[in-house]
């Protein structure tokens, strides 16, 4: 959806939550309980804080677990772009065996894990392609253990695994039920509070005062939508930097033996 359209959504929405909320009030609280008088206004005022407060920390929580996971994908791509650098290091039949198995790995990524982690699930192709590339490497430290070359791909491999757990933890991480049920049904209490604090001004008056608070809370709710869920929603993280990887490790590993079919 795009930006315009997901304004064009919210401006809808709200203008049918505040007119619901002046129709209630009208028909189900009495006038005399209507207005804005001395000892409503502190009462919506601490739940207006209140409510702020556990927004702006849900936010942060949901924003920091987002940046997080698009560290963790753009980590991973830089190790794989770097192993393929390293492989050229050794001899001829290693470096075509790590390539191929960078190159499966990347595809397996980008093609099934990618659309997996949607569904919070991860994508045993590339487990498998992670395995082929611990054992690549193995051999080769059976071979020539003390190899400065070697010791830093396996560092390389302990970070792309490190930050795949990362996005896939990331990917698979939801925030508890009760923070949404405190963020709709708060964000409706203060929507009727502030239309019965309104609620001996004419309709459009009420509308001026109501509208806008209407607007704040649901931007507020589906901004904690978008990032709590990285790899799902409107603003998904895309496999943008592991398609860029793997583009750049099909150019340095030429050889046609490693664009063999994948496992």
């Amino acid at each position: 959806m795009s930006t315009a359209l997901t304004c064009i959504v919210i401006l809808a929405l709200g203008c049918v939550i505040t007119g619901v909320s002046i129709l209630l009030v009208r028909r189900l609280v009495p006038a005399s309980l209507r207005g804005s008088e001395e000892r409503r206004e502190p009462v919506f005022a601490f739940a207006g804080v209140l409510y702020a407060l556990v927004i702006g920390f849900v936010l942060a929580y949901a924003l920091d677990g987002y940046q997080t996971a698009e560290t963790a994908s753009g980590t991973e791509a830089d190790s794989v772009s770097s192993l393929s650098r390293a492989a050229t290091l050794f001899d001829a039949e290693s470096r075509d065996r790590i390539g191929h198995e960078l190159i499966c790995y990347s595809r397996a990524v980008i093609e099934d894990e990618w659309p997996a982690m949607s569904r919070g699930n991860r994508s045993e192709l590339a487990t498998a392609a992670t395995d082929r590339l611990f054992q690549s490497f193995g051999k080769l430290g059976r071979n020539s253990a003390d190899n400065s070359a070697l010791s830093s791909s396996l560092e390389r491999v302990s970070d792309l695994q490190k930050a795949r757990a990362t996005r896939l933890l990331k990917s698979d991480t939801y925030l508890p039920t009760m923070f949404w049920v405190f963020m709709v049904g708060g964000g409706f209490m203060l929507i009727v509070f502030a239309t019965v604090l309104k609620g001996r001004e004419p309709i459009r008056g009420q509308v001026m005062f109501v509208l806008p608070v209407t607007l704040l809370l649901i931007c507020s709710i589906y901004l904690v939508y978008v990032f709590e869920q990285p790899f799902h929603g409107p603003n998904e993280i895309g496999p943008r930097a592991m398609e860029r990887a793997l583009v750049s490790v099909t150019e340095f590993i030429p050889d046609p033996r490693a664009d063999r079919p994948c496992p």
